[in-house]
């Protein structure tokens, strides 16, 4: 009967706390109560909020609105995110309806890890996400012709957004793009390749864009043809994988890079596995380290990491793992992972792509084990990137510390 009662009083304390939160004057007085607070303490509350409760006080609470709009508190709240607990943006394309790119936000803390839709300003129509940096995305928009593009700087989290200038249009041309930020200089920069047609045949070309300038600037040409976007960023340093040479019969793979202070191409050393580099591979970041992670055989997926930057004895095979899982997809429609980054748990978040549906799966080293991440509101279909929000405004990029 004791333990009834003490139920009871639960439910009813239970019920109490949630009429609290409900009721209007209720939340005027909690909002009174904030202001008795010393501004101090509240920004300190604060920049330990998750992104999505910041956002949420922000868009209910006048007082809200106010403090996080307080310039103290986007460097005190990029202190405590963590590259090892990063959100994740996911996207699809929404064909044929809108013929753009969706893009979604899923924190990976929240409990119920529900997708919410990232509406871009001005109902701007999305081509490609080029990039995802502290918290600002780079965007792709669609022109007013299927070759007119034009290139966004777009905070989600506050909702401001900054244009790129045109660039130079080329003959036949074919554009790939590369966002990053460099911490000692402070710059986000903007990347662009252009290969056109001459009389000669085909030229490269790269153009650099200073995110707060006002125009492009031409650096010469790739030491190699770059066929897709770069895949990380390390150390203020985009990253490409792309074919090198042949190997006998197989194709040697390698990593390009273009180091965005400098401003300045280099060859990084790929990992010391003829069989690994032959197969093709893809890059991550795994705990701030450049990683390569690829299928060796059918029942070897090797994830290597390069423990000291730019030494090729440092690389390391980590793990290797037989990447195949139980699933509710049948086999012949099962395909092999992409690392997305590592979680502060010590496991490996991996992208499934099991075309016409994708999945993110945790895996343990430790205890060998997938675990298929539970998530609502999202397509059938999606990539993923990691995001690591931030309150820091797109429109204020100049010589930001990170």
């Amino acid at each position: 009967m004791a333990t009834k009662n003490r139920m009871d009083t639960e439910e009813e304390r239970e019920k109490k706390r949630v009429n609290l939160a409900d009721d209007p004057s209720n939340r005027a007085t909690v909002q009174m109560d904030l202001h008795l607070l010393p501004p101090e303490i509240l920004l300190e509350i604060l920049s330990r909020l998750p992104i999505t409760s910041l956002i949420h006080f922000k868009t209910t609470s006048h007082a809200g609105y106010d403090l996080i709009a307080d310039s103290r508190l986007p460097p005190m709240f990029r202190n405590r995110v963590s590259d090892s607990d990063p959100c994740l943006i996911l996207f699809n394309y929404d064909y044929p309806v809108s013929r753009s790119l969706q893009l979604y936000f899923v924190d990976i803390e929240d409990c119920s890890r529900r997708g919410r839709k990232i509406d871009p300003p001005q109902h701007s129509k999305v081509n490609n996400l080029v990039g995802s940096c502290n918290g600002l995305l780079c965007l792709s928009l669609i022109g007013s012709s299927w070759r007119s593009h034009s290139l966004l700087i777009y905070n989600p989290s506050v909702g401001d957004a900054v244009r790129v200038p045109p660039a130079n249009q080329f003959l036949n041309q074919s554009e790939v793009f590369g966002f990053g930020f460099h911490p000692r200089t402070g710059e986000f920069k903007v990347v662009r390749i252009v290969c056109f047609d001459v009389e000669e045949g085909e030229e490269l070309t790269v153009q650099v864009f200073t995110v707060g300038t006002t125009e492009w600037r031409t650096k010469g040409a790739t030491p190699r043809r770059l066929t897709g976007p770069p895949e990380v960023l390390v150390e203020g340093t985009l990253h490409w994988v792309t074919f090198v040479r042949m190997g006998g019969d197989d194709p040697i793979f390698g990593i390009i890079s273009f180091e965005l202070a400098d401003e300045v191409f280099e060859e990084i050393p790929h990992p010391p596995c003829q069989r690994f580099v032959s197969r093709g591979y893809r890059l991550s970041v795994l705990n701030g380290c450049l990683s390569a992670a690829g299928l060796v055989d059918t029942l070897h997926f090797d994830i290597w990491v390069m423990k000291q930057y730019r030494v090729k004895e440092s690389w390391v095979k980590q793990l290797s793992f037989d990447p195949s899982f139980p699933s509710k997809w049948p086999s012949f429609l099962r395909r092999y992972p992409r690392v997305i980054c590592a979680l502060k748990n010590g496991e490996i978040l991996l992208w499934y792509n099991n075309s016409p549906f994708a999945s993110l799966v945790s895996y343990d080293p430790v205890e060998n084990r997938f675990k298929t991440l539970q998530m609502s509101g999202l397509p059938n279909w999606f990539e993923a990137v990691p995001f690591l929000p931030s309150l820091f405004s797109a429109k204020a990029t100049m010589n930001l510390q990170f």
